[in-house]
């Protein structure tokens, strides 16, 4: 039997980062110790006695590519990067291969690092949003939610999307309380580096230049109509505007987005039809048929997009997770809709319910099965948890007094 040095020499430091952040943050120190201990116990599972959904597919091809882009060595491996793109993860994970070796268990110590990291993330946003307390119920979902769980210890995109764009949440969040360039810089750090995993991730940013240029033109109005003016607003008006155009323009080259700025309407139709395919397609219905169907069938594929598979379409034993999943999603949407009101009134929170709309409906019209709808949508729910956050039921792990009393009673004896 070959004992991976590498690969446990990597969880190990893993640990050590769990621990470390745990000391430095005492609320949180049970919430990432049960994080990192679930995790480590789905690797077990899936690495010896059964995959997790989606680890013998995708998860297994990105590591197997970086593996052949990594052989010939590091400078041999640069020749394959080529900016945002699909296999932006192989090109990473190849980095530490070409140097140090192949360990698929230290690729998964990655996943499992920015898994922990979604956690930590997750809990300092709420806190800034919602206060401590609802932030650690915040924090004990992350920790515990079964898609973030697995996704966390496979080979894939998904734990490294979440992360960043928890990064640019954070930076959208410090924008409207202090205004300052540094939560600037953390927003294009968040956006940019989730592109880089996949293109259609740029959107949020958009939409964010969006609301800011909307904002700053209503404060300029107002002034103007009450003869005064704001250069303040003026100068933020005319900057993101400037890199708005540049963001969607072929000055910077985005995948999804060119592929999606390239196609005409007949291309476009086709791509998104033939997306509705295999055993967890959606119904032939949902497919696209004309440019004026994109009106009702938009929102119509958002809903399948979150809630899907229905327990009525369960065709097989395996499928019952997709349900399981999909109960979840909707419990959030619901403790959303019921916190409409909190945040309509919140200019971070509305920004943030925007940027999940409008990524809800890009996966719904590009998602055509609940396979996967399951995996893209695991990397907008932590979003989706942090604008339920101060309606989700509180989670208690406790030992009543009176066990704790017949214990040691026992001990005793």
């Amino acid at each position: 039997m070959t004992i991976d040095l590498l690969g446990l020499g990597s969880l190990s430091f893993v640990a050590l980062i769990t621990l470390y952040m745990a000391m430095k943050c005492k609320d949180l120190s049970r919430v990432l110790f049960i994080a990192f201990v679930v995790r480590i116990l789905f690797l077990i599972i899936n690495n010896n006695f059964k995959y997790l959904p989606d680890a013998d597919m995708d998860g297994l091809i990105f590591e197997q590519r970086a593996w052949d882009w990594s052989q010939k060595g590091f400078f041999h491996l640069l020749d394959y990067y080529i900016g945002p793109d699909t296999y932006f993860l192989s090109f990473l994970i190849g980095i530490p291969y070409s140097l140090l070796g192949r360990s698929f268990l230290m690729a998964q110590s990655f996943s499992i690092f920015f898994g922990i990291g979604s956690v930590f993330l997750g809990w300092v946003i709420a806190k800034k949003l919602w206060g401590n307390t609802t932030a650690i119920k915040v924090a004990w979902v992350i920790a515990l939610f079964p898609s973030l769980v697995s996704y966390s210890v496979l080979v894939m995109r998904e734990v490294y999307i979440t992360f960043f764009l928890l990064l640019a949440f954070y930076g959208i969040v410090n924008w409207y309380r202090l205004k300052n360039f540094k939560s600037f810089i953390w927003i294009v750090i968040g956006f940019g580096a989730s592109t880089f995993f996949h293109g259609a991730f740029a959107i949020g940013f958009i939409i964010f230049l969006l609301i800011i240029i909307f904002e700053s033109l209503k404060k300029t109005f107002k002034l103007l109509f009450a003869k005064r003016i704001s250069i303040n607003a003026l100068i933020v008006t005319t900057f993101f505007s400037i890199i708005l155009i540049f963001s969607v323009s072929n000055k910077i080259n985005i995948p999804y987005i060119d592929f999606l700025k390239n196609l005409d309407e007949e291309e476009l139709i086709i791509n998104i039809n033939s997306k509705v395919r295999g055993e967890a397609a959606y119904p032939e219905w949902t497919k696209i048929n004309s440019k004026s169907e994109l009106i009702y069938k938009i929102p119509i594929r958002t809903i399948y997009f979150l809630f899907s598979p229905f327990p009525w379409k369960i065709t097989k034993v395996e499928h019952t997770i997709g349900v399981l999943d999909a109960f979840l999603y909707t419990v959030l949407a619901y403790l959303i809709f019921l916190n409409r009101r909190t945040i309509l009134k919140d200019p971070t929170l509305r920004t943030l319910l925007i940027i999940a709309l409008f990524y809800c409906a890009t996966f719904g019209l590009g998602v055509g099965n609940f396979g996967t709808a399951i995996r893209h949508r695991s990397k907008l729910v932590i979003l989706l948890i942090l604008l339920a956050a101060p309606l989700i039921p509180k989670l208690k792990f406790f030992i009543k007094k009176e066990i704790v009393k017949k214990i040691k009673k026992l001990k005793k004896a």
